[in-house]
């Protein structure tokens, strides 16, 4: 590993600790340590460690290889003509350096790792990018952590969607590869689509499929691909796979049988549509964030931002969470499970711990809190730690 360029901050000890990364719009990438959370006879403390600027301006989402010890950076580029990518190895310390930055088409919000299902020592990433209205591809060494571009996808439309204010264009605003790897799946909240990428088998290369059209006004924003936990994401057609999106406009978790005709494309049946409240009416300013699935793959989280539903209780605003129940391979009983806090204010995003113990959430009200997962809510608040811009994105150091 390299010497570290960062300043450190506050050098934690202690075998009961945990690493993090968190991005936010101060253009700071901060490594944070959360210590005690499994220890029942001290107090959870959470703790700044180290942080750089080297990202960008605004970032906005990080993609860590775990494997390889670097973590990938996007910087959103807000307001400005270009956005960025940039990769950091990561040192024994938990510290970044900074291996390689790319520009990019501004507005990058969102990525994910593939590799084709033939050539699997190819390592690429796809990245959304909203206000860019595209998707683009880079090709990486993944030992190094330097990347380069493979292709661009740019998208348009004929005029608005029926959210002038938010759909004026087209915004991509995630990216999911599907458990065989051979598709990947961009939610554009502004074309109200699911477009959709084949995965070339030994190339690598995508090319655009029929995308699915969404209700209009729905403005799908991220998802989940499910199949049972007996079944690991292995290359395979023959276990069940499930869709789980949720959509940002109109605060709505749908649930989608997935199949592979024998013509080689992808196709989504639908068989459960609630709204992030479980039926109940959101508020007219309620904005659904992200959604995940909890690691004994039984519960889908999504945050529910700027519906204050808990702000009454504690005198300040609190968003919250939504909870629910997923069915087995042989049901399709999705169940709403209830409302929980997010312990502030715009919960953009929500990552579990690697055991599945622990939530870390990113508030937009420049703060990261950190609550206990093990009972398959998100209670009670263990720690939590103001930041110096809205958190955008806060991932686990595995």
């Amino acid at each position: 590993m390299h010497l570290p360029v960062l300043s450190t901050l506050l050098l934690g000890g202690g075998s009961m600790a945990s690493r993090l990364y968190a991005a936010s719009y101060d253009g700071k990438v901060t490594e944070l340590q959360l210590s005690n959370a499994d220890d029942h006879n001290s107090e959870p403390a959470l703790a700044k460690i180290s942080e750089t600027d080297e990202c960008g301006t605004s970032p906005s989402w990080l993609m860590l290889d775990e494997e390889h010890d670097i973590l990938y950076c996007l910087d959103e580029g807000v307001d400005l003509p270009k956005g960025g990518i940039t990769s950091f190895e990561k040192n024994d310390d938990g510290s970044l350096t900074k291996v390689e930055r790319r520009e990019t088409i501004t507005g990058p919000v969102s990525s994910a790792f593939y590799s084709p299902a033939n050539a699997s020592h190819l390592q690429f990433f796809a990245v959304a990018h909203y206000a860019g209205s595209a998707v683009t591809t880079y090709v990486v060494d993944r030992t190094t952590g330097h990347f380069n571009h493979s292709q661009t996808f740019n998208f348009t439309m004929s005029g608005p969607g029926p959210d002038a204010s938010r759909q004026d264009a087209p915004h991509p605003h995630g990216v999911f590869v599907d458990p065989t790897g051979r598709f990947i799946i961009v939610p554009d909240l502004g074309a109200d689509l699911l477009r959709i990428f084949n995965v070339h088998p030994t190339s690598g290369a995508l090319k655009q499929q029929e995308p699915l059209v969404m209700s209009p006004g729905s403005g799908p924003r991220h998802a989940v691909f499910w199949t049972p936990e007996e079944i690991p994401s292995a290359r395979t057609q023959q276990s069940t796979t499930r869709f789980y999106l949720v959509s940002e406009l109109d605060n709505t978790l749908k649930a989608y049988d997935v199949s592979y005709p024998s013509n080689g494309t992808i196709h989504f049946s639908q068989f459960y549509a609630e709204n992030t409240f479980g039926g109940e009416t959101p508020s007219s300013e309620a904005k659904a964030g992200e959604i995940g699935l909890s690691p004994d793959n039984t519960n889908i989280l999504i945050s529910n931002r700027l519906d204050n539903t808990f702000g009454a209780e504690n005198g300040s605003n609190t968003d919250s969470l939504a909870v629910f129940g997923l069915p087995d391979e042989h049901s399709d009983e999705v169940s709403f499970d209830g409302l929980y806090p997010s312990f502030g204010p715009s919960a953009r995003h929500f990552s579990f711990s690697p055991r599945g113990d622990l939530l870390a959430i990113a508030l937009q009200s420049k703060k990261v809190v950190f609550a206990d997962w093990e009972h398959g809510r998100p209670e009670p608040l263990l720690a939590e730690l103001q930041l110096g811009g809205e958190v955008t994105a806060v991932v686990w150091d595995l």
